[in-house]
C-alpha cells in the first residue's frame, strides 16, 4: 500500500489555526520520520483564497533545504497554471489539480465552471510533460455534495473520461464531504476500471460519518493501493456544515498494518508526529488519537517499528 500524507496541505488549508512556517516544518520532519511513500506540502494557491497556506514558497524552501526533502516523493496543489509557476521553482516531483463532479461546488471552490476547469487541467496537463513533473489529478465531490446532494455514477464517470484523456499520472477521487458508502466505492472504481488502470487510481477519503477505513478497504479487494491520509484526521470541507477531516493516516496505517497490507507501523513516530500536531494548538480526532489521550496504547503495537 502506498500512502500519501496530505496534513500540511488539505489537512491545514481548513484548520482555523494558521501555523508558522517552522510549525509546519516540524511537522514535516515528524511526518517524513513515518516512512509514507509521498507527502503534499503545500498549495500555490492565492494567500486571499487560502491565508493558512499564504506561505507556500517559504515553506518549500525549507523543505528542500533539509535532507528529508529526498526521503519521499514530494508533492504541491497548484489551483492553476498561474500556481503551477510558482511551483515549477522548485524541485517537486509531483504537481496536484483538481476538479469538481459537481458544478456549484466547482463554482463555490475555485469561483469556476466545471468544464472551465476542466480546460484548464487539459493545459496543466501539458504543462507538466514539458517540464517533466508528474501529475495527480484529484476528482472532488465523487461520493456527494453539500449543494447538489447524492452524485450519480454516471456524472462521475463523464468527468473520469475527460480527466483520463489528460493522461495524468494518477486520479484520486475525493470524497470530499465524508459520505461514500461501500457500495458507492465498489460501483465507481468498477466503472473507472472500465478505461482507467487501477495502479493509478488513489483514493482520497474523508470520514465524517466514520466510513472510510469502510471504504478504503473494499477499495484494496478491488485492487486500489494508493491512499491519502492526514495525521490525527485534520481538515474538513468549510462548505459543507459539520464535515470532518481527512481519513486518519494512523488509523489507515494501523489497517493496513493489521491486515497485513504494509509491513510495519511506525508506532513511536507516529505518536511523536500526533504530539507534535497537538503542540500546534491542533487537536487530533482521530480513534487512535483519543486512545493515547486516554492513557491507553494500541492494541498489537509493533514496538521494534
Amino acid at each position: 500500500m502506498h500512502l500519501t500524507d496530505v496534513t500540511l496541505r488539505d489537512g491545514l488549508q481548513f484548520e482555523k489555526l494558521t501555523l508558522t512556517t517552522e510549525q509546519k516544518f516540524a511537522l514535516f520532519e515528524k511526518i517524513a520520520a513515518c516512512g509514507f511513500e509521498r507527502i503534499e506540502v503545500t498549495s500555490f494557491v492565492h494567500p486571499k483564497w487560502v491565508p493558512q497556506l499564504a506561505d507556500a514558497e517559504a515553506l518549500s524552501t525549507r523543505v528542500f533545504a533539509s535532507p528529508l526533502a529526498k526521503s519521499c516523493e514530494l508533492m504541491a496543489f497548484v489551483p492553476n497554471e498561474k500556481g503551477l509557476d510558482r511551483l515549477v521553482k522548485f524541485n517537486f516531483a509531483w504537481a496536484s489539480a483538481f476538479v469538481a463532479v459537481s458544478n456549484s461546488f466547482n463554482e463555490k471552490n475555485v469561483n469556476s465552471t466545471r468544464e472551465a476547469s476542466l480546460d484548464g487541467l487539459g493545459r496543466t496537463a501539458q504543462r507538466c510533460q514539458r517540464e517533466g513533473r508528474k501529475l495527480r489529478i484529484y476528482i472532488s465531490t465523487v461520493f456527494g455534495c453539500p449543494y447538489e446532494g447524492l452524485i450519480s455514477a454516471d456524472d462521475v464517470e463523464k468527468v473520469a473520461k475527460v480527466v483520463a484523456s489528460f493522461q495524468p499520472d494518477e486520479i484520486a477521487l475525493g470524497d470530499t464531504i465524508g459520505v461514500a458508502t461501500p457500495a458507492q466505492v465498489r460501483e465507481v472504481l468498477g466503472r473507472l476500471a472500465k478505461f482507467w488502470p487501477v495502479h493509478k487510481t488513489a483514493l482520497h477519503l474523508h470520514n465524517t460519518y466514520g466510513m472510510a477505513l469502510a471504504g478504503a478497504d473494499v477499495g484494496y479487494g478491488l485492487g486500489v493501493r494508493a491512499y491519502d491520509g492526514a495525521l490525527g484526521g485534520t481538515g474538513g470541507c468549510p462548505y459543507a456544515k459539520g464535515a470532518s477531516g481527512n481519513l486518519a493516516i494512523e488509523e489507515l496505517n494501523y489497517l493496513a498494518h493489521r491486515q497485513g497490507w504494509r509491513k510495519k507501523f511506525p508506532t513511536t513516530e507516529l505518536k511523536q508526529a500526533l504530539t507534535a500536531l497537538k503542540a500546534t494548538g491542533i487537536e487530533p480526532r482521530s480513534q487512535l488519537a483519543a486512545i493515547l489521550a486516554k492513557g491507553g496504547d494500541w492494541f498489537g503495537e509493533n514496538k521494534s517499528g
